[in-house]
């Protein structure tokens, strides 16, 4: 019962407005907790020991758990191995729908857990929605100050410390992830998408992935949560900060302007105007 689909990221991009708009399609599943993270972390052999694990999946939301008592009884305390992944989308299957899961730090993942990946799901189609890496890096850092992990009033030098830090940086190569991903799954099985898109219009960039997943498209019983929501990201970057990160990720940019066009050509447009 290997999953169909999933979507990899990217990290502050809308995944958290795509898992909702998935749920509600009714020829579609997701698993009930939102980011397995079974191919990132290897480490944990229980969800129940870990705490990151623990506060993702409201290990202590009784009523939760009692709505799917079978499913999160074997999410938390049975040993994870490809078996058991599996099994979490055997619910989804056997009411006929299509499955799947979204995990944003897939998107980092190296080839050989890709490889590992195309091994027990060959089908798998996977969906990567890019936005301007600035930007997301910048709403990454953000989210951090709301939970208390960073301090607001920093400086520049400590927000581009933050901002370059390996995890960070590899969240929004977005270039690696796709020339990995395509190294190992057929292109066809990889549907790039970009945040702006989703905000911009986001009925046509939801029926344009249900198109991909070869789901119908929207009708009268899904509603769009607004995606207004979604870009709502606080007080705008330090023009210092964007102009630093600008020219970090100018090169890629360029190269991902050269193959999608539009999006990120609006972007390389604007690190050129903060570079000029």
């Amino acid at each position: 019962m290997v999953p169909d689909f999933m979507v990899i990221g990217a990290q502050r991009s809308g995944t958290t407005w795509l898992h909702r708009v998935l749920s509600q399609h009714p020829d579609l599943w997701l698993t009930p907790v939102k980011e397995l993270h079974y191919f990132d972390k290897p480490q944990i052999r229980f969800g129940v020991f870990d705490a990151d694990e623990r506060r993702r999946a409201r290990f202590w939301d009784l009523k939760r758990f009692a709505r799917d008592p079978r499913w999160f009884g074997r999410y938390w305390f049975l040993p994870r191995s490809d078996a058991w992944y599996c099994r979490l989308f055997g619910q989804g299957r056997r009411q006929g729908k299509r499955v799947g899961e979204i995990t944003p730090a897939y998107a980092t993942l190296e080839r050989p857990v890709w490889e590992r990946m195309q091994r027990l799901a060959p089908e798998l189609r996977l969906v990567f929605v890019m936005r301007d890496p600035v930007l997301r890096v910048w709403s990454a850092i953000r989210n951090r100050v709301r939970k208390g992990q960073f301090d607001g009033e920093a400086d520049i030098a400590a927000l581009l410390e933050q901002a370059r830090m390996p995890g960070a940086v590899s969240r929004s190569n977005y270039l690696r992830t796709i020339e990995t991903v395509e190294a190992v799954f057929q292109p066809a099985q990889l549907h790039c998408c970009f945040f702006e898109q989703l905000i911009s219009d986001p009925a046509a960039f939801a029926d344009d992935l249900f198109d991909f997943l070869a789901a119908p498209p929207l009708n009268e019983r899904l509603r769009l949560p607004p995606a207004v929501n979604v870009a709502a990201g606080g007080r705008e970057p330090p023009l210092g900060f964007q102009r630093e990160m600008a020219r970090d990720y100018l090169p890629m940019v360029e190269r991902l302007a050269e193959r999608f066009g539009a999006v990120p050509r609006g972007w390389l447009d604007r690190y050129r105007n903060l570079l000029s």
